[in-house]
């Protein structure tokens, strides 16, 4: 049995939903749900519906220093990663496991810079997107939230994995945990960002051999960053994030085209923004990260 019994989970939208609702059904753990005061009114009043299904949820204010959380899972978007930062410090403990499931490979450096490496466990999610209408978010089951570690936290890892069997939380534990990673990164880069300027899915885009170009430009710049962060088979890693967008998935509609539809923000900061960032720093021309950049900048302006 996990010592996990006290669960904040700090973002309600699709991942946050899909943990959310399985730590409730399993009544294996206590749960709260972290939000600014902006959105207490409407969070405390206001069901949620997955798959459709309502759910309350037990809300909390990070001025809350009542609850002592074990697990504490960051499922924001990326312009909610400051709040979470900030407003998880009542909620921690010296014991406290933290995850991630923000998108890109920077969140969890965001956090160690606060709080340490010692109780974080790397993670993100694969699998199909959600799809969010306000309080309405649909998700067909298929997903898997894949998860590494540090040498230092190998124990951490484990409590994790226990209270995901008892919770139903589906998981997998790679041995090639940074390839895939960075693979994950990768693909973002790529189809999340092509797919948010162009309003096209993943089925669309494969039918332009100028767009599928675009497509495999945008992930060669992150290969050679791989490469200068010390990931020597990064060449392997682009062939396979290349192979399983062009050939082993049909379709998808990425989160970032649905935040363009919808008028909000999107996280174009931890891909094109990162991928930019970090080819300052290695000396690696970006164009097309840049160039994309920009244009979803532009998009962004009618967000809400």
């Amino acid at each position: 049995m996990s010592r996990i019994r006290k669960v904040l989970i700090c973002g309600l939208g699709g991942l946050g939903c899909i943990c959310a609702t399985q730590i409730l059904n399993s009544k294996k753990a206590e749960l709260k749900i972290l939000v600014d005061e902006s959105r207490y009114e409407k969070y405390k009043v206001q069901e949620t519906y997955f798959n459709n299904k309502p759910y309350k949820f037990e809300i909390t204010l990070p001025q809350d220093s009542s609850y002592k959380a074990d697990l504490i899972i960051i499922a924001t978007k990326y312009d909610g990663l400051n709040f979470a930062i900030e407003g998880i410090k009542n909620f921690i403990t010296e014991n406290t496991i933290i995850i991630s499931l923000l998108n890109g490979i920077s969140s969890e450096e965001m956090i160690a810079q606060r709080y340490g490496y010692k109780n974080i466990i790397l993670s993100f999610y694969i699998g199909h997107s959600c799809i969010r209408n306000d309080r309405q978010i649909m998700q067909d089951g298929n997903y898997c939230l894949m998860l590494g570690t540090r040498d230092s936290n190998k124990d951490n890892l484990k409590e994790l994995a226990k209270f995901f069997d008892e919770t139903g939380i589906k998981y997998n534990i790679p041995p090639n945990f940074q390839d895939e990673y960075w693979k994950k990164f990768m693909i973002n880069v790529g189809i999340n960002q092509l797919s948010a300027v162009t309003g096209l899915t993943l089925k669309e885009i494969k039918k332009d051999n100028s767009l599928v170009n675009k497509l495999k430009s945008l992930m060669k710049e992150v290969e050679q960053i791989a490469e200068k962060q010390g990931l020597y088979n990064s060449k392997e890693i682009y062939k396979a994030a290349e192979n399983f967008l062009l050939r082993e998935i049909e379709d998808a509609k990425p989160s970032m085209l649905q935040d363009i539809e919808s008028q909000r923000k999107t996280e174009v900061d931890i891909f094109a923004g990162t991928v930019i960032k970090l080819g300052k720093k290695y000396g690696i021309r970006t164009p097309e990260n840049n160039k994309i950049y920009n244009e979803i900048k532009e998009l962004e302006k009618n967000a809400k």
